[in-house]
């Protein structure tokens, strides 16, 4: 982490016009000097790129008027450690993915260490950049993270992005595909004719899962609506459940059709959580699923079968994302070779893909199929 080692004086000495002092300038009191924090003098000498070049200007100047001379600081080669770090922004949702990971890792007789990259973007730059060091390869299931500097990092250590592609660095997705044209199959075949699919925020899950049901819907012949974004939570599903179906809902009864017209029969929401919100309203309302409208979500979280109707929802082969992620780093680090579309037949038999999986977009990505699970939220279109 940047500022781990910026208060060791072997990085500096004092120059002839400090010799008279007994005690050698050190880092921090340039930084005292300059008014800045010693993480920014490091960064000044180490990456002057990524300081502001007037901060920069003044650093050097309270270095030369205090005698400071910067001498890098080198450290000795490591070896990498039996050490897989996984990424994270947020551990309790990615418990799935993380084990995985683990129950690979240990197979193999390593052990995964989790960052929780909760405290921005910059920190977990700064994280990652130390760890590199040390680890025996470095899974990236965050999205704090760009591309760029992703890439920069993948060169120095085995490195996989997972639920995303990263230009230029190997990656495990999910391929959503899959399980959207069952799930409008699904609907298609109970006469479904009108769907909403609901976002949650931007991200490239969100993106990819519109894109698979407005492409797949359109080539089945039905009309796709687009609501949202909403926040991924019970309460987005309840501002997504007002959009849709708020007007002329209330005071009508199950069977009134006229409250019903022209509004879509089927939704297909972003995440389980927004879902479970929609329901909640709809019931609330009268609107009685699957009488009325039938719901599927992306995910098969534990909320899913706590809901009543319990939820239809597309699954996400997390564990086996984090398990594959795990399988391709052994190999490159085996092999040297850091990118997938590098690979062999050899190296892809290693991965023990599961069936129906098979290289997207440029060979670098490798996209696991999703499926359906089937429960009782869906049901014929209302008349």
């Amino acid at each position: 982490m940047v500022g781990m080692a910026d208060d060791d004086t072997d990085m500096a000495s004092a120059s002839p016009s400090a010799s008279r002092s007994s005690q050698p300038v050190r880092l921090v009191d340039v930084a005292t000097a300059a008014g800045v924090s010693p993480s920014t003098v490091s960064r000044a000498f180490k990456n002057p790129d990524r300081v502001n070049p007037a901060t920069v200007a003044q650093i050097r100047q309270a270095a030369d008027r205090l005698g400071y001379v910067y001498r890098p600081y080198r450290k000795r080669p490591m070896k990498n450690s039996g050490i897989i770090s996984l990424v994270v922004k947020d551990a309790a949702e990615s418990s799935a993915l993380l084990r995985g990971a683990q129950n690979e890792a240990y197979a193999s007789g390593l052990a995964i260490s989790v960052i929780e990259s909760n405290r921005g973007s910059q920190w977990e730059v700064s994280f990652v950049e130390e760890i590199a060091e040390t680890s025996k390869g470095i899974l990236i299931a965050s999205d704090r993270m760009d591309a760029d500097r992703i890439a920069h990092l993948a060169r120095r250590v085995p490195m996989v992005v997972l639920n995303r592609p990263s230009e230029s660095v190997s990656s495990i997705v999910p391929n959503v595909a899959v399980g959207t044209r069952q799930a409008l199959s699904l609907l298609a075949s109970n006469r479904h004719s009108e769907v909403a699919y609901v976002s949650g925020p931007d991200s490239w899950a969100d993106r990819s899962r519109l894109h698979a049901v407005r492409a797949l819907g359109q080539s089945m012949g039905l009309t796709v609506h687009h609501i949202g974004p909403v926040d991924s939570s019970a309460q987005g599903g309840e501002q997504a459940a007002r959009t849709l179906f708020g007007r002329g809902i209330a005071g009508a009864g199950p069977a009134d059709v006229a409250a019903f017209a022209g509004r879509p029969t089927g939704v297909i929401a972003y995440n389980d959580a927004i879902a479970a919100g929609m329901m909640a309203w709809l019931s609330q309302n009268g609107v009685r699923v699957p009488d009325d409208v039938s719901v599927i979500a992306f995910d098969d979280s534990p909320i899913s079968t706590v809901v009543r109707p319990q939820l239809t929802t597309v699954t996400i082969p997390r564990a086996q994302i984090g398990a594959v992620g795990v399988r391709a780093l052994l190999r490159m680090s085996e092999t040297g070779l850091y990118a997938l579309d590098s690979f062999g037949d050899a190296d892809m038999a290693a991965l023990r893909l599961p069936d129906g999986c098979a290289p997207a977009g440029d060979g670098d990505v490798i996209a696991l199929p999703t499926s359906l699970l089937v429960r009782g939220s869906v049901g014929p279109a209302a008349r």
